[in-house]
């Protein structure tokens, strides 16, 4: 816990004996507001396409529109595995890299604080090019399914975090593993889980994790724990150091301009079944702009984070 503290530090931040993110500065709890975006790739990207528009420049609207919100948070989803790789995990140099490193580059200017999320899983080419199957990368060699039990598909995603994380992004002139305002790595995006299978499933997060460290990358490292929440144990046994959790407080693709203000609706969660509880909010970074619920589909996440294994619940 001492080593992983001190080696955050280096990023700004870091973990508490409670499990709590605080600002090296000043010691105060990092608590950011944001929003994901994915304007870099998959179906942002082919939508900005389909407009003709400039991408950069809508870039450098979204994060001036960020600024005027006060919002200082900005989840990096990036479909690389799909897009900007090989079958093999090697990373290609293509637009969607290239715009990776702008947005970078234009939301630090911004002071916007980031999570990096380098692997999706989920097809690319959802919702609106299903029949489009010439994505090169591993993503769609191997399928979610296979991610954390083959291990062709752990080989080529340890090589890709490896070459992402070492990638020096030619605005900033600094390695990804290295940028500043990325406070956060998210390993993988909504994995297909194993729980049944718990020392395997600790392998497979740790494996991931060592990835990341083997590139001297210090930055804090979470596990999704979306989609099925028995994995909990293997990520609390693991080598990561928090969660994410996904939650659409609106509803994903609604197919129409919301109405209304929707902020109220990132304050609480209704309950609709017995055994589930009001989620209680933490005050921490979530990467889609506000803290996830403690709380499963069936009962609470256990009260305070696990403080001996400096585990945060983000």
């Amino acid at each position: 816990m001492i080593l992983l503290t001190i080696l955050a530090l280096a990023q700004g931040v870091y973990l508490d004996d409670q499990g709590v993110i605080r600002w090296q500065r000043d010691r105060r709890e990092v608590t950011l507001f944001g929003a994901n975006y994915v304007l870099t790739t998959a179906s942002d990207y082919r939508a900005a396409g389909y407009l003709h528009a400039d991408r950069k420049r809508m870039i450098d609207e979204d994060m001036a529109q960020f600024a005027r919100m006060g919002w200082d948070g900005l989840r990096l989803t990036f479909w690389g595995d799909w897009e900007s790789s090989d079958s093999a995990g090697n990373l290609i140099a293509n637009d969607h890299l290239d715009l990776l490193d702008y947005l970078i580059a234009r939301a630090t200017e911004r002071g916007i604080s980031m999570l990096f999320s380098p692997i999706q899983l989920y097809g690319s080419n959802w919702p609106d090019a299903l029949g489009d199957t010439t994505a090169p990368g591993f993503g769609r060699r191997f399928g979610k399914g296979r991610m954390g039990t083959d291990p062709a598909a752990l080989a080529a995603q340890v090589n890709y975090l490896r070459q992402i994380l070492n990638h020096v992004n030619p605005y900033t002139h600094v390695a990804i593993k290295d940028e500043p305002s990325i406070l956060f790595v998210e390993l993988v995006n909504e994995p297909w889980h194993h729980p049944e299978d718990l020392q395997g499933s600790i392998r497979y997060i740790n494996a991931l994790t060592d990835a990341v460290r083997s590139t001297g990358c210090r930055k804090l490292i979470f596990y999704n724990v979306s989609q099925d929440f028995r994995i909990g144990e293997a990520i609390r046994r693991s080598k990561a150091q928090g969660i994410t959790f996904g939650w659409y407080p609106t509803g994903l693709n609604a197919g129409h301009e919301l109405e209304g203000n929707y902020l109220r609706g990132a304050d609480t969660a209704p309950t609709s079944a017995p055994g589930r509880c009001i989620p209680r909010w933490p005050e921490s970074f979530a990467p889609w702009g506000r803290s996830s619920p403690r709380c499963s589909p069936t009962t609470c996440w256990p009260p305070p984070p696990a403080t001996s294994a400096g585990r945060r619940i983000i």
